[in-house]
């Protein structure tokens, strides 16, 4: 799992997932506003039973997160309701169609699906059905709570019908085993009849079961099973399972405890009525009496007194379940989950040095690679989580560092207003107010050198999303309320700006000195750069004159035609550099000279034709996934809606087009044009004029706009037959208004029509990363271990580009299309060759992906070789060759005893592999009868091996035919 939802709370545990998306085309201005009528509906009261249901709706929702669903089942996706448009009875097949493949994303764990067509009428629609509602609009629609309420209760109906089927299990000492994604290859070959084992899977169980039962409303069972299972996973040490439980046991208590919730007003329950429920109201007392005289629940409320955590306990039970899941580096998101969890709960309990403690764990939890927008969020939620226990500083910390983070350096377009709206709520915790009259005379409050450079950075913010006006007052109010903690000569004693001498040079000698402002902060400060004589080197110096009278700027200073700068007055305040080094043609234009001059001297009336060739290196990666409704199975989907409800996708050509991007556009927009300029200069004579050594010059503009024909908007590996190769499948999408051909080395030719998808499936051979040649980085060039990283990740992007040679051809236009920003790790990961190399031969063959032929009654040889690419040494190994024959209905035989017979043991052993070197190991089968058998080698679970990510451990399948013996 690698997306945290930073949102969660305790009371989450008790909720039931449902995931609300649409299918087709789908404004969202229509979508939001069924959302919201549907997430409305955020509980019932179960017919006949005072227990109450809870639903927490999502309109997004990763696939991958719902692979946990067996370790926390509030994590499962059990109801999925789609809303649709459709207008047309021939296009409801099309429709119903769609609603199924949504369904297929979540089947594993769905209860019951919902689909809600609007605009659809006639026959079809006044068919009555279960599954499907229509409606004539989306105003004439006022049955949708109801059918939501209904949809929930069918969701009841099926937990419920769980619940009963885990808690009454009679399968004995068969108990499965649950468990999360990379548990899996850990428990290949284990003893399931061991009592280690056993207890296991009963303690696991039990906690689903207790899961299931506070989904279900029945907070005192969970509580009951939730015990249990910490005592049965505490004594196997299964330390994963036994932090869920803690952490189980921990939210059914803070659910006792604080009936409102405890994630302020999205998580509050709202319960019906104008008070609470009778049950939550007498939770604080056991025992206490009706109007009747008794409690008619006296019984579930004296369990629950025993079995509730206290609410010191609790915490100290959150403690112990963070230690177990920080064991496990694949457990990060629950960890950081958890935490977060704990932190409300303490907010409520008025403890905030002991939340602080959590919410310090929780920045340095150690996640995958995150995307910029996710920093973001995860850096805003901590000043939330900040705020909410009174820590106001901390919080505006962190809120600064995601304003920072909005205008990152790896972010293609910064989002200058996001910035500048963060760093004004900044404010208050830096104990600084824009209004001038909270600056009294005497005793300043807050530090000001952060508060003078949180100014700037207002300052310079304000000025780059475009509103100097803005920026402008927030310098004067700088110069009138911190001027007590300015130099005389202008400069910043405690941070901001200071004046610093730079000097450039060029290859000719010719040297100057500037004085410049530089910013004295690390992201905006000024860097030094290599001027190499040719290139373009333009410095702008934007000055602001603080001065009640007119200023000027002296001594400019020129180096050459191409580099002008100043000396500055030290009155003047500089508010930004801007160095512009530009080197477009070498890359971008190129020609052959000497076919052109092959053509001179030019008779008249004659033409001379000057080929240029113009290449521009773009991005093809489109980081949206565009086909929505493109299914795994490849099929090309034409005609698919140019928007969505969540995300501004590709749109059709424009005749007119802004040359620079407005702020916030994204790959494919129409604005996503890369313009390159250039001008080209021809010197031309002839006649008398060249005799006596005249000439003309002629200057022309080159002005082209550049932008992708084909985006790849999605990438995905699949294995091979062989294990040295896999399959590279590409999402590749035609923007342009014209039919379009790719195609790849080795592969066959694709057609796109103008605005189709198809999916392109590229088999490539796993490339050895550990062979390229050195990099300059590697060289100890780079310092700088992210830089570093980023050389080597450009090497195997362009090593991969180069084998795939992916090609566009439209009309009379053809290029290449690069992958290169496409390629995550996980994909790299994949294309790789493993670092152990396994090879399986029969009868001297290597056997990869063909079937190897042998006759009846001849022993077969066998070997099996290692070769170790990796730096360090590995093994011994023990592997078990075990023969089975597939009988193609999803039944594996492998009681072969009489078909199949090894010569010697079916054992083999492997001796430890140093670096770079090679070991073997034979044996033999002996084929009784005639057929298709499969090898299956497997390997023993020992030290060697556990300490080796499965990936190492890819053995081809072998597959062998047995044919007659010759008479």
């Amino acid at each position: 799992m690698s997306v945290p939802d930073y949102m969660q709370c305790a009371e989450d545990h008790q909720t039931l997932l449902v995931v609300v998306q649409p299918v087709g085309i789908v404004s969202e201005e229509n979508f939001f506003k069924i959302y919201k009528r549907i997430s409305s509906v955020s509980q019932i009261s179960v017919r006949d039973s005072q227990r109450v249901l809870y639903i927490r709706y999502r309109h997004h929702y990763p696939p991958e997160n719902n692979e946990w669903g067996d370790f926390q089942t509030h994590r499962k996706v059990v109801g999925l309701i789609t809303i649709t448009d459709c207008f047309s009875a021939k296009d409801w097949p099309q429709t119903f169609e769609k609603f199924h493949v949504q369904k297929e994303i979540y089947g594993s764990t769905l209860y019951d699906s919902r689909l809600f067509v609007f605009g659809l009428q006639g026959e079809i629609a006044e068919q009555p059905r279960t599954d499907v509602a229509f409606y004539p609009n989306y105003e004439d629609c006022q049955t949708v709570e109801k059918r939501i309420e209904d949809f929930i209760e069918s969701l009841f109906i099926v937990l419920e019908s769980k619940r009963l089927d885990r808690a009454t299990d009679k399968s004995g000492d068969k108990i499965p085993l649950l468990c999360v994604p990379f548990e899996k290859k850990d428990f290949v070959g284990l003893d399931t009849d061991s009592r280690h084992y056993k207890k296991r899977c009963q303690g696991r169980m039990r906690k689903h079961v207790g899961d299931l039962c506070l989904q279900a409303g029945m907070l005192q069972d969970s509580l009951v099973h939730y015990h249990m299972s910490v005592e049965l996973l505490r004594s196997v040490n299964d330390f994963l399972w036994l932090g869920a439980a803690l952490e189980g046991l921990c939210s059914a208590s803070v659910i006792y405890h604080y009936p409102g919730g405890t994630g302020g007003e999205t998580g509050a329950r709202r319960f019906q009525g104008s008070s609470l429920p009778a049950e939550a109201a007498n939770r604080h007392r056991p025992g206490a009496l009706t109007t009747n005289g008794i409690n008619p629940d006296t019984s579930a409320e004296i369990g629950r007194a025993k079995n509730c955590l206290s609410p010191e306990d609790i915490i100290d039970k959150y403690k112990e379940a963070i230690s177990y899941y920080s064991k496990y580096k694949n457990a990060g998101v629950i960890e950081l989950e958890a935490c977060v969890k704990a932190v409300r709960v303490l907010a409520i309990q008025k403890r905030s040095m002991e939340a602080s403690e959590f919410l310090q764990n929780a920045v340095y939890i150690n996640l995958r690679q995150l995307s910029e927008e996710e920093k973001i969020q995860r850096y805003s939620i901590l000043s939330e989580l900040y705020e909410l226990i009174g820590f106001h500083r901390k919080s505006a910390f962190f809120k600064r560092v995601a304003a920072m983070q909005c205008v990152a350096p790896s972010i293609a377009e910064p989002g200058w207003r996001a910035c500048y709206k963060l760093l004004l709520e900044t404010l208050p915790g830096y104990s600084l107010s824009l209004d001038p009259k909270d600056f009294s005379k005497g005793t300043h409050r807050g530090w000001a050198a952060v508060q003078m450079r949180l100014l700037h950075e207002l300052v310079y913010a304000s000025r780059r999303m475009g509103n100097p006006a803005l920026s402008v007052r927030h310098l004067s109010f700088l110069l009138q309320t911190m001027l007590d903690f300015l130099s005389d000569q202008g400069e910043w004693t405690q941070g901001g700006y200071s004046y610093t001498s730079f000097e450039f040079s060029s290859k000719d000698d010719q040297n100057a000195h500037c004085f410049i402002g530089k910013i004295n902060c690390q992201r905006y400060s000024f860097l030094d750069f290599q001027w190499v004589q040719g290139d373009v080197c333009e410095v702008q110096l934007m000055v602001y004159n603080p001065m009640p009278f007119e200023l000027r700027v002296e001594n400019m200073v020129c180096i050459t035609p191409k580099l002008i700068t100043y000396c500055l007055s030290s009155t003047l305040l500089i508010t930004t550099v801007i160095v512009v080094v530009e080197k477009l043609y070498g890359d971008f234009l190129s020609w052959n000279l000497e076919e052109t001059l092959a053509q001179f001297p030019l008779q008249p009336g004659k033409v001379a034709t000057f080929v240029v060739n113009i290449k521009v290196k773009l991005d093809f990666s489109c980081q949206e996934n565009l086909l929505q409704d493109l299914s795994d199975d490849g099929i090309s989907v034409s005609g698919f809606p140019l928007c969505s409800p969540f995300r501004q996708v590709v749109r059709p050509r424009v005749e007119s087009k802004p040359v620079n991007p407005p702020e916030g556009s994204k790959p494919g927009d129409p604005s996503h044009v890369k313009t390159l300029e250039a001008i080209l200069n021809f010197k031309y004579s002839g006649g008398p004029g060249h005799v006596e050594g005249y000439y003309r010059n002629l200057s022309l503009g080159l002005h082209v706009e550049a932008e992708p024909s084909v985006f790849f908007t999605r990438v995905s590996t699949l294995p091979a037959t062989s294990t040295r190769q896999c399959h590279l499948l590409l999402d590749v999408f035609n923007s342009t208004e014209h039919e379009l051909t790719v195609s790849a080395r080795g592969n066959e030719e694709l057609i796109l029509h103008a605005g189709e998808c198809q999916r392109m499936a590229i088999q490539v051979d796993k490339f050895n990363f550990e062979s390229f040649p050195e990099s300059p980085g590697e060289k100890g060039q780079f310092a700088n271990p992210q830089q570093l990283e980023e050389e080597r990740q450009e090497a195997r992007g362009l090593e991969i580009d180069s084998k795939l040679d992916v090609h566009w051809r439209i009309i009379s236009f053809s290029g290449e299309a690069s992958v290169e920003g496409l390629l995550n790790q996980l994909v790299l990961e994949h294309l790789q060759l493993a670092p152990l190399q396994w090879d399986v031969l029969v009868d001297g063959q290597p056997c990869d992906c063909e079937a190897a032929a042998c006759r009846v009654g001849d022993p077969v040889r066998l070997e099996v070789r290692l070769t170790n690419r990796s730096p360090r040494s590995v093994g011994p190994f023990a592997l078990t060759v075990a023969p089975f024959q597939d009988h193609q209905n999803g039944v594996h035989n492998y009681d072969l005893h009489d078909a199949v017979s090894f010569v010697g043991s079916s054992t083999f052993y492997l001796d430890a592999v140093q670096p770079a070197g090679q070991s073997a190991c034979l044996g033999a089968l002996l084929f009784l009868y005639t057929g298709d058998f499969f090898l299956h080698i497997r390997f023993h679970q020992d030290s060697a091996s556990k300490d080796l990510p499965p990936s190492w451990f890819c053995l081809p399948s072998v597959h062998v035919r047995a044919l007659e013996a010759p008479a």
